[in-house]
């Protein structure tokens, strides 16, 4: 089976090099495919995955939902599935049952799959900064439900995602897919990035705007989050306290069916859970 990794990527020096490592490893370099939005600061430069330079242009998530989608269609040609991320959403299926998200391509018999999405959580007066060059797992250990990162990740065919690909036109499955998504795993990291994309040009001033908070804002709320009541957990779908939340997040499709966002986004966990060990050597 050949499986694909897709992700777009403008001026993203931490994530753009970290998602290339990433999916190399999980699908091999050769089958990733990394759209580059008009990168100006070498970041895309010296990747170790085949890099499509794409023209400049302020941005519009419904543009890119359609550049995607077209790209998804050109890897079907060649490969039977194909994960999407953002640069800073590292997919992983459960190493328990799978060492990689081909293995996990090659058993699931869904045609699309939402993946379960975590916050990785940096607990700013506990754990010291990320190192970007070194795995990632084993310098953080909590994470928090974000139903807005539960995203339609693995596709055996094209569908209508909504802008910002949080949902789609498919049915909403999960199962042992995780999306661990980086932006806040690290506060100084997340504060450099926020003054890169604060300073980007954007399609509508009415997108975006988690894009464009001010810096205390996002302080606060990372260590907000990072307050949170603690809890260990072993991140089983069908077991506490992960459960629960995916009965939540399946049950706001209920009175969704004709929005363009067909689950509840807002869906939060209020505590932050310890990432078992299983998973910390996954990333």
């Amino acid at each position: 089976m050949r499986v694909a990794a897709l992700t777009m990527a403008y001026n993203e020096p931490v994530w753009a090099p970290a998602w290339a490592r990433h999916y190399a490893a999980q699908v091999g370099a050769e089958n990733c495919l990394l759209l580059d939005h008009g990168s100006d600061d070498g970041s895309t430069d010296a990747l170790p995955v085949p890099v499509r330079r794409l023209a400049r242009s302020p941005l519009d998530e419904v543009w890119r939902v359609g550049q995607v989608t077209n790209a998804v269609r050109g890897l079907l040609r060649t490969h039977d599935a194909v994960f999407h991320s953002d640069t800073d959403e590292l997919l992983v299926a459960d190493p328990a049952l799978y060492p990689d998200l081909r293995a996990y391509a090659a058993a699931t018999p869904h045609p699309v799959v939402t993946a379960i999405g975590l916050d990785v959580q940096h607990l700013p007066d506990e754990e010291p900064p990320l190192d970007p060059h070194a795995p990632f797992g084993p310098q953080r250990a909590w994470v928090r439900f974000a139903a807005s990162m539960c995203k339609p990740a693995l596709v055996r065919h094209p569908v209508a995602w909504a802008p910002g690909f949080h949902s789609s036109d498919a049915p909403l499955v999960t199962d042992h897919l995780f999306l661990l998504h980086m932006r806040y795993a690290d506060l100084g990291l997340g504060l450099r990035r926020l003054a890169r994309t604060r300073a980007q040009a954007f399609a509508s001033p009415d997108v975006d705007g988690h894009q464009r908070v001010p810096d205390a804002e996002f302080e606060a709320m990372v260590r907000l989050i990072a307050s949170l009541p603690r809890r260990g957990t072993d991140l089983l779908p069908n077991a506490p306290p992960l459960d629960a939340w995916l009965n939540r997040l399946h049950a706001s499709r209920a009175t969704r069916e004709a929005d363009t966002y067909k689950l509840d986004l807002s869906l939060s966990g209020d505590e932050i859970w310890r990432l078992p060990a299983r998973f910390r050597t996954a990333f």
